[in-house]
Formats: structure tokens, C-alpha cells, sequence
């Protein structure tokens, strides 16, 4: 029986490779494992893939673990994605195969194995995901500074944010950076940020030091923010934060908006006006 679900995985139609896929999943030896994930691979068809995945994590054990990581790095992305949640589905068991990945010179291994550590979540994730705001490659460094955003509260992660927005100087890197402050609502931060954007003459930059600023409380800073975005377009984006850091546009805003003349396209922010 096992022979033929394998034959008619790799030699039916869509339908038959797929119900083939899910059936294998009786079966836990190593010919099966290495026959789904070859697979999972290189089938065309989506449903085909995603069954080899499901039973792949049904089976379980050591060698899908180990497979699952080393495919991390192949060419096909819904594999590659679809690797990642094996190895979620693992847990915390799965991160030891995932140290080598981090300390690998190519950084498309680093930034795959923060992808799997994301999605695998906890304490000892958490921890190798902020070692990894420190990497040289700013793609794997900035991927770190992300996955940080819906992490709970804790003094590291301030610590490093606030190291992270006073050494960074590019548009990519600040704007990054300040996403996830504003996210997690790290108000500590607010005295760093105020000094970020005196030092800063790019618009573009001081824009998004201001919504971070907006956002964590810096109400007598949003006129500031509004000048600035007045000169890059960007005023409704801000007001779009004074709401989320207020519920509603305050008076004093509505009556610079009226002083400028400014007109807004966007019908919500138009009725808050």
C-alpha cells in the first residue's frame, strides 16, 4: 500500500497526489519523510504542497525537524513558508537546529531562521531574536527589530530599541525602528525621540520620528509633526496618528488645519474635521 500512495504522489493527477500525501501520513519512516518533503518541493500545485506539509508535521520527530531546517534556503517561497511552520509546530524543540542558521555567513540563513524563531515565539526566541538586532546585514537586523513589535513588555527590549534609534541614521533603519516603538507604546523612549528629531534636517526621517511621537504622547509636538508633514504631503498620515493616540483630532489641530487651508481626501478624516 505504501508503494503505491508513494507512486501516485509523484505520478497521479492534483487530486490523487494530494489525498496520496495525506494518506502517507500512516506511515513515519524515513523513505515517506524524504519522499513529502521532496514533494512538498517540487509540486506545482498549492493544495499538494500544503497536504505533504500537514502530514510532515503529523509524523514529527527528529529528521522532519532537521529537513524542515535545511530547506529553509530553497529557491521555492510557499516551501520555504511552509518549512517554517513545521518547524513552529515543534516549538522550542526545534531551535537548536536553528542555532547554525543564525551564525551563518550568508544572511538569508540568519533572516529564515528569525522568520522560524518568530513564529515559534517565547522566552528563549525572544532573547535570540534581540541578539540578532546587533547583525552587521541591516535586512537581518531590521527583520530582528520587527519581530520585536508584539513581544511583551520588558526592559531589554526598551534598552535596545533606545541603542537601535540613537545609532541609526537611514531612512529604512528609523522608520523601522520607529514602527515598533510606536507599537509597543515604549513612552520611555519619547525624551530619545524628541532629540532624534532636532538633529535631523531630512523630512522624510523627522516624519516618522514624529509619529512616533504623536503617538506616544508628544501632544505639543504635533504642530511640529504637522509643519514637517505639510512639506512632504504626508499631513493626513499624521492625523491618522493623532486619532490612534486620541481617539479624535483635537481643536487646536482642527484650527491649524482650517489657518493652512489644508483639504483632506480621505472621507473619515474629513467628517473628524
Amino acid at each position: 500500500m505504501k508503494g503505491e500512495l508513494l507512486r501516485r504522489l509523484f505520478e497521479g493527477d492534483p487530486e490523487e497526489r494530494r489525498i496520496a500525501a495525506e494518506d502517507l501520513v500512516e506511515y513515519g519512516d524515513e523513505e515517506t519523510i524524504r519522499a513529502l518533503f521532496r514533494a512538498m518541493v517540487t509540486d506545482k500545485n498549492r493544495g499538494v504542497k500544503e497536504a505533504c506539509a500537514e502530514s510532515l508535521k503529523q509524523i514529527g520527530g527528529e529528521l522532519v525537524m532537521r529537513e524542515a531546517a535545511n530547506l529553509l534556503n530553497g529557491p521555492d517561497p510557499l516551501a520555504r513558508a511552509l518549512c517554517l511552520e513545521i518547524l513552529a509546530s515543534f516549538g522550542e524543540k526545534a531551535i537548536p537546529l536553528l542555532m547554525p542558521l543564525l551564525k551563518s555567513p550568508d544572511y538569508n540563513d540568519r533572516k529564515y531562521a528569525l522568520d522560524a524563531l518568530a513564529l515559534i515565539g517565547g522566552k528563549r526566541a525572544m532573547d535570540l531574536i534581540l541578539g540578532m538586532t546587533g547583525d552587521p546585514e541591516p535586512n537581518v537586523k531590521y527583520t530582528a527589530v520587527e519581530y520585536l513589535s508584539p513581544m511583551p513588555p520588558d526592559s531589554k527590549i526598551t534598552e535596545a530599541l533606545k541603542g537601535l534609534l540613537e545609532g541609526a541614521e537611514d531612512e529604512y533603519g528609523i522608520s523601522t525602528i520607529c514602527q515598533v516603538v510606536r507599537s509597543r507604546r515604549e513612552k520611555e523612549l519619547l525624551p530619545v525621540l524628541l532629540k532624534k528629531v532636532k538633529g535631523v534636517e531630512d523630512p522624510f526621517i523627522k516624519h516618522w520620528l514624529y509619529k512616533a511621537i504623536v503617538v506616544l504622547d508628544g501632544e505639543e509636538h504635533i504642530k511640529e509633526a504637522l509643519e514637517n508633514a505639510l512639506r512632504i504631503d504626508a499631513v493626513e498620515d499624521v492625523l491618522k496618528d493623532i486619532i490612534l493616540a486620541k481617539g479624535e483630532i483635537p481643536e487646536g489641530v482642527k484650527s491649524f488645519i482650517r489657518d493652512k487651508g489644508i483639504k483632506v481626501k480621505d472621507q473619515l478624516l474629513e467628517e473628524a474635521l
